[in-house]
This record gives structure tokens, C-alpha cells and sequence, in this order.
């Protein structure tokens, strides 16, 4: 009701209750009545904005306390790394990091930018190998491997190599045995892809006529859940992360299950006598060659888009920090101020000893030191922060001390008067460090000897967030060196970082109190998958349209299956600022979720509108 509205009714009121005619209330009045109806109007229309706005606030309020920080919180940006370690069958760390230098651009001053370094640390323990994959062949075609980008034709077969037969040339330098060697494996072409990845489950490799098991995911034993696992390891969020982004591109690795010798190696392959005679590849003596014998379906057409390689690594924008303290008492509260978004605790430690203090030790007695991270302060409907808080209060106790003053005893004057002096000596020290509002995470490490005093390491992991997205393929990231270096200086990124987020807004925080409201992590009808996808997708769509349909099968063999086809209408207003590759990685890792949390039997089918 706008203020016009409301000052018309009023005066229809007063007219009323003093006898003057409605329809002459506004020349009946005195000026001044006029005016002040007016502002009594207009402060009314503010009253009236403000109950329209309190619905949302309210929401917000409640959002707030309720959603943890891990549901609303920040998500690291995700990409593959091609790395090169120093040593044969080494494992990499999940603590080894490589960084690159972005540029950002002063959006108040367009003619300056600045600098600023992104981490990237893996998401596995994957196991590396000094080879790589140098030679390819296939068809009538021997193309030489330079990079995971290029390939050089070498060499052109005088008889065609087999449809569905692929050769790799592996290049292991100083004849160094290989086991376990883990391939990542991706096609160019989108359309070829369902076809490529259905026979790859089917291929059956060989070397010197001995086949090995070529099996999908990592050459790394994923711990399931045991129950020494639940009561020993401190499961975090990072963890949740990590398998999210193992599972997301576990597809496209496979394992070559076995240990391959240079010593069961033929003198002379098969592939050159028949197919590429007298050629250099074929006297190479440091290379092995495996035979990939796929479905004829795999035409020559699909197999020049196939890309292997390596030494690839899942990644995440995170980067680990340890910071020292010293810790007496029985309180001490340490908060954390990073630069950066803060992503989770990974242990605090004991220096003398090494013990942690950051998982209860339920053999010894109470009294032990423990360690407990809180973020955000405590939940409560109160808006005020401690920072606010302690203002408030040095405010209060100025303008109250008059009437504490007015009891009249000697020590609650002495009481008063140093309480006076420390609130003077804060608010000094809160006006020269400019106190504001902080929202940072702090760790309350507790003991119950009040004598105790050690030196403890605090070690965390921070996330630049979206910050990271959009780093494109070929990037070069150099190891962040922390003493033992086991990993060669340079990597090279191979897919562009994606799915890095900030902390989730109101209006997102709502579509996921719906989401979870709605299916309570269970995806069975319709409404499930339509709440499932708005809270994915967020504001780059603006509804999802569930059908039933058909497919035909991938193989050759067979005939029609059911589908649950989804459509997903994009946002057009928003579809310009998303990238193709943001897009893309939404796609595929709905589409992966679903699959995971849903009870249907059918194959969904994801479609855009």
C-alpha cells in the first residue's frame, strides 16, 4: 500500500469520528493536520516495507543457524594434472602442491592488475611411473606422442593394421620394469563417446602374447568404511571432497593390472615386420608395445580421436599450511586468519611428541589436551557477532557506571574503577587495530592441568574457491618445493578447472533447505529428480521437464531400453556468463549424482531445452 493510500484512509477515519463529510476531509482539515498525516503516511509505507522484508529475513535467519558449514561453505575448483616423478613406482602425496600465477584485473581501475598464485594438491596416492606413452598406432598410421595435446605422424603401414587393434609404444627409460600402469583415457569427439567408453570395458590387452586384466579406476585400493577406520581416522569434510572428485573422473582411468618386465619383451613385435618394416620404432630398446584388442565396431574413424597418457592426477585447488603456538593453561583459543578461504583442519599436534590433539584419545583419562575447531561462532537467533558484542558492552558498562556508582560502596567503586581502566585500555587497542566484524575459524584447545604449556602444529587446508575456475588446458604449474622433492619442478594441466564455488547465497541456501526437505537424499519420483536438479543447477536454469523415453542400446546387439529423459531449460539471461566448461561439468557430474542417489532401474538421458 503505497503512502497516498494510506493517508486518504486515515483521513476517511478522522472525517468520520469527528463529523466532517469523507468526500471533504481533505479542505475540512487545518494545513498542519495535512502534514502530519502525511508523514504519519509515509513512515507507515516504511513499516509496511519492512514486515514484506522480515518474511525473508526470518527465512535467511533460519537457514543460518540450521545448514551446517559443510552443506553451505566453500567447494575447491577441480582439474587433471600430468605430472613427472623422479623415481619408478612412487607414490604421489596428497601434500605435494603446484601453483600457477593468475592474473586479476581491478575492476575500479581497468589499467591495473594484480598477481596471485593458485595451489593445486592431489585428490589420490596415486601410483606414478617414470614411462610415458611415446608411439601410436592404429590403421595404416604410426603417430609419435609429443605431448598430451600433439601427435606427429611418423610412420604409414604397408599392410592395415586390423580393425578394432590399436598398438601403445611405451617408453620406459633405462629398461625400468612398470607395474600397475595407470592410463587416462579421453576421445575427442562427443557424439563417439558412448560407443568408445561401452567397447573400452570389453577390450582385452596383451604383451608378448600374455593378456592382462585392464580393469577401470585407479591403480590405488580405495579403504572402504571399516570399523577401525569409523573410530581411528578423522573423517572430514575434505575427505567428502575427495571422493567426490575421485568418483567424477574415475571414469575415464583404467588400470593395467600386473608387473611388466623388460625381460619377457620379444626381440622383434609382430606390429613392424607385418605392418612397419625397417622402421627406427621397431630397434628401440628402451620401449614395450601392448596390444589393445577392441570390438571391430572401434572403426579407425573413432580410434584417431582416442587420447592415452600417463601420470595423470585428480587435483583440487587446495593448499596445506601449518602454523606453530604455544598453548598454557587450561583454555587457549587460537583463532585462524587466512587470506584465503579457509577449507578444513587437517591435525594439530604435540611437538615433543607428535601425538594429536585433535582426535580424542578414548584410552586415556579426561584430563588429556584436546583440540575442537568452531566456525562462525555459536548458532543463535542473536544477529550480533562477538566483535559486535564486545562493542555493545563497552558502550554499556560507559553509560552505566553512574548508576553502579550511586550503591555507594567502597568496593564496587574500586571494582568499577578498574573495570573502567581495562574497558578504556580495549577500546584503545579496539580503535588502533580497527576492530570490525570477523567471521574467521578458531581452534579451543582445552587440557585439564592448568600448568601444562607446550608448543603445538596446526595444520590446515585453504581454497581459493571460484577464484581457481576457468585455468585452461596446457596451463604450466611448477612444485611448490617443501624440502624432499619427488615430483620433476613442471606439470602441465590437461582439462580446465571447474567447480569452484563461494559459500552458498540465501536464495541457494533455500533451493538446498527444499531439496533436502523434499527427498530427503532419496530421488524416487519425479518431484525428487526436478528439486535434485534446481538445487544443482541453481540459477543457470530455470526448470527441468522429466519424460519417459527410448534408446537404442550401444551395442551392436542391442535392441531398444527405457530411458527417464531430463530437460533442462537454461537460464538465457545467465547462459552467456557461464562458460562451456563450467556447464559441461555441471552436466556430468548431475548426471553422476543422480545415478547415485536415485532408486530408479532406467538410464537417465540429460537434454537441453
Amino acid at each position: 500500500m503505497n503512502q497516498d493510500r494510506i493517508k486518504d484512509r486515515i483521513l476517511r477515519r478522522a472525517a468520520r469520528m469527528w463529523g466532517y463529510n469523507e468526500l471533504e476531509a481533505e479542505t475540512s482539515f487545518d494545513p498542519v493536520i495535512s502534514l502530519l498525516l502525511s508523514a504519519c503516511a509515509a513512515e507507515l509505507e516504511k513499516l509496511g516495507f519492512e514486515l514484506e522484508s522480515s518474511r525473508a529475513r526470518i527465512i535467511e535467519r533460519v537457514l543460518e543457524v540450521m545448514f551446517p558449514e559443510e552443506v553451505s561453505g566453500v567447494v575447491p575448483a577441480r582439474t587433471l594434472l600430468q605430472v613427472s616423478p623422479l623415481e619408478n613406482n612412487a607414490k604421489i602425496s596428497l601434500y605435494n602442491s603446484f601453483k600457477t600465477s593468475i592474473r586479476k584485473q581491478n575492476i575500479y581501475n581497468p589499467a591495473e592488475s594484480t598477481s596471485k598464485d593458485v595451489y593445486f594438491s592431489p585428490s589420490i596416492e596415486a601410483k606414478l611411473t617414470t614411462a610415458k606413452v611415446k608411439y601410436i598406432a592404429y590403421a595404416d598410421t604410426l603417430n609419435q606422442v609429443e605431448s598430451f595435446f600433439f601427435e606427429d605422424a611418423v610412420g604409414k603401414a604397408e599392410m592395415h593394421i586390423p580393425s578394432g587393434e590399436l598398438w601403445l609404444g611405451i617408453h620406459s627409460p633405462n629398461k625400468e620394469s612398470v607395474e600397475d600402469l595407470m592410463f587416462f583415457i579421453d576421445i575427442n569427439n562427443t557424439y563417439q563417446k558412448e560407443l568408445f567408453f561401452y567397447y573400452l570395458h570389453q577390450v582385452k590387452v596383451y604383451f608378448a602374447d600374455k593378456e592382462y586384466d585392464f580393469k577401470e579406476g585407479y591403480n590405488v585400493e580405495n579403504e572402504g568404511l571399516n570399523l577401525e577406520n569409523i573410530i581411528t581416522k578423522n573423517y572430514s569434510d575434505l575427505e567428502y571432497i575427495y571422493n567426490e572428485v575421485n568418483q567424477y573422473y574415475a571414469g575415464n582411468f583404467f588400470t593395467l593390472k600386473g608387473k611388466i618386465d623388460f625381460s619377457a619383451k620379444p626381440e622383434k613385435e609382430e606390429l613392424f615386420p607385418k605392418n612397419f618394416p625397417n622402421h627406427r620404432a621397431g630397434e628401440e630398446e628402451d620401449v614395450i608395445w601392448l596390444k589393445f584388442r577392441f570390438s571391430e565396431a572401434i572403426v579407425p574413424d573413432i580410434l584417431k580421436n582416442i587420447r592415452f597418457s600417463l601420470n595423470c592426477v585428480p587435483m583440487l585447488n587446495i593448499r596445506n599450511k601449518d602454523i606453530g603456538r604455544k598453548i598454557k593453561g587450561r583454555l587457549n583459543i587460537i583463532p585462524i586468519d587466512e587470506k584465503d578461504y579457509f577449507l578444513d583442519l587437517d591435525y594439530v599436534s604435540d611437538d615433543r611428541n607428535g601425538k594429536r590433539l585433535d582426535i580424542k584419545n578414548y584410552d586415556t583419562e579426561n584430563e588429556g589436551m584436546t583440540a575442537m575447531l568452531r566456525k562462525g561462532g555459536v548458532s543463535r537467533f542473536d544477529r550480533r557477532n562477538a566483535s559486535e558484542l564486545l562493542q555493545y558492552l563497552l558502550e554499556l558498562i560507559k553509560d552505566e557506571t553512574a548508576a553502579f556508582a550511586a550503591m555507594g560502596i567502597n568496593s564496587v567503586n574500586e571494582t568499577l574503577k578498574q573495570i573502567n581502566q581495562h574497558v578504556a585500555s580495549l577500546h584503545q587497542v579496539a580503535k588502533e587495530k580497527n576492530f570490525t566484524e570477523a567471521n574467521n575459524p578458531y581452534l579451543i584447545i582445552s587440557s585439564g592441568n592448568e600448568t601444562s604449556e607446550i608448543n603445538c602444529t596446526i595444520s590446515y587446508w585453504s581454497t581459493a574457491a571460484e577464484e581457481a575456475n576457468n585455468l585452461k588446458p596446457g596451463t604450466i604449474m611448477t612444485e611448490e618445493n617443501k624440502g624432499n622433492r619427488s615430483m620433476n619442478p613442471t606439470a602441465v594441466m590437461i582439462q580446465t578447472s571447474v567447480g569452484g564455488r563461494k559459500k552458498l547465497s540465501s536464495q541457494d541456501k533455500i533451493l538446498e533447505y527444499r531439496s533436502a526437505l523434499l527427498t530427503r537424499g532419496r530421488i524416487v519420483t519425479v518431484a525428487d529428480i526436478r528439486a535434485f536438479g534446481m538445487n544443482h543447477f541453481k540459477n543457470t536454469i530455470t526448470g527441468i521437464e522429466v519424460k519417459k523415453g527410448t534408446k537404442k542400446e550401444v551395442s551392436l546387439k542391442g535392441g531398444f531400453s527405457r530411458t527417464i529423459d531430463v530437460f533442462l531449460i537454461r537460464n538465457k539471461e545467465n547462459a552467456v556468463a557461464v562458460e562451456e566448461s563450467e556447464w559441461n561439468y555441471l552436466c556430468d557430474s548431475f548426471s553422476l549424482k543422480l545415478k547415485n542417489a536415485s532408486a530408479n532401474i532406467y538410464p537417465y538421458r540429460l537434454f537441453e531445452k
